[in-house]
């Protein structure tokens, strides 16, 4: 009897962890069996964050040590998730493996995506089949390759009487609107963690604003908060998509020159986390003003970011994806899941809708491991 066992690997635009989900998935229905996180070495962190986030050269040299490293790195997370779950490699059918993002370039016809994390090396040190290269697939068929995660959202979360909306809060924040079973769409809202973990690690030193305490401490300032929403991609309309290679430490400053006043570090942090609520709060108020709401990714353990977003909508229920079934922190790792077991079935995604791809398409790229 084949594997029904898949496990989903993500490290988001945040990079403070990698997530690995084991996911048990049949025809309709899933459940994740258990879950791994493992952290990057702050080294490793410190070099993917200047490679993804800072206008700089990469030589060839670099770029193939950094693969090689992040490969090892997302290995260990793996085996680490198998040994506790005490199972064997071959119970695996295979690793939905997204890789960690230095660029993401849609903005001609020779668009693509960078994942790196060398599925070669995941192949061979876990011993199990890997697919990887999921956006590229996308991007082949005409789409932007971001958001893939509504595709998943509405194979889980999927309901005939409800509608739901659900927004993911990661470096970048994006939303999926679920209608019904079968039809949905999504897109990048704009950032989410990015600029607040950016700004507080030059002020602060620190990866990220614990509870939103810091943001907390300050107080917005409306007019450095117009000139943040000028931004060309907030007045985008869908499909779209972006990354912390366009909102980081170089976008606040730059936008912050255009302000042309002092202002302390603590009143701008405030002012990023009523940008990122405002923004999210906007997408919200674009949906059917029936649909259930819930929030996954880091960014709801930010209590100032979530104390906003509720205030801002009203009295509206807000759940999180628990209330669905599954915490929020595994989420993005049980959607490659998903991913590899559409691939290693060779079912299309339908994303048309989400990334303006012309056509479903087949998925990922697939490493097998050594025989």
């Amino acid at each position: 009897m084949k594997s029904k066992l898949y496990i989903g690997v993500m490290s988001g635009t945040s990079m403070d962890s990698m997530d690995a989900a084991l996911v048990k998935i049949e025809n309709n229905s899933w459940s994740i069996i258990n879950s791994a996180r493992r952290e990057f070495t702050p080294s490793l962190r410190e070099q993917l964050l200047i490679f993804s986030r800072e206008s700089q050269n990469i030589s060839l040299k670099d770029f193939i040590v950094i693969n090689a490293k992040t490969g090892i790195e997302f290995s260990k997370c793996i085996n680490q998730l198998i040994e506790h779950q005490g199972i064997k490699p071959g119970d695996i059918t295979a690793v939905g493996l997204h890789g960690q993002t230095l660029f993401h370039h849609i903005e001609s016809q020779y668009s693509g995506s960078l994942q790196i994390g060398s599925p070669s090396i995941v192949a061979e040190k876990t011993n199990i089949a890997v697919v990887a290269d999921f956006r590229n697939s996308d991007i082949a068929a005409g789409g932007q390759g971001a958001p893939l995660a509504p595709a998943f959202h509405s194979w889980m979360f999927g309901s005939n009487k409800h509608k739901r909306i659900l927004i993911n809060i990661g470096g970048i924040a994006n939303i999926s609107i679920l209608l019904n079973k079968k039809s949905f769409f999504g897109y990048d809202i704009g950032p989410g963690n990015a600029l607040l973990d950016a700004w507080i690690a030059k002020n602060k030193q620190e990866k990220y604003d614990n509870k939103g305490e810091w943001s907390k401490s300050g107080k917005p300032n409306m007019k450095l908060l117009k000139i943040f929403k000028s931004d060309p991609f907030f007045k985008k309309t869908p499909p779209k998509s972006t990354g912390s290679h366009d909102f980081n430490l170089e976008w606040i400053l730059s936008t912050k020159k255009r302000f042309g006043q002092r202002l302390l570090a603590k009143d701008i942090q405030a002012t990023l986390t009523l940008l990122t609520a405002e923004l999210i709060v906007d997408a919200i108020n674009k949906c059917p003003k029936d649909s259930d709401i819930a929030f996954s990714g880091g960014g709801i353990k930010n209590l100032s970011l979530m104390a906003l977003i509720k205030n801002k909508l009203s009295g509206r229920h807000i759940q999180s994806t628990t209330d669905w079934g599954i915490a929020p922190e595994w989420v993005e790792a049980a959607g490659f899941a998903f991913l590899a077991h559409q691939r290693m079935q060779a079912k299309p995604v339908e994303l048309t809708k989400t990334t303006g791809s012309k056509k479903k398409s087949v998925l990922g790229a697939i490493y097998l491991p050594p025989q």
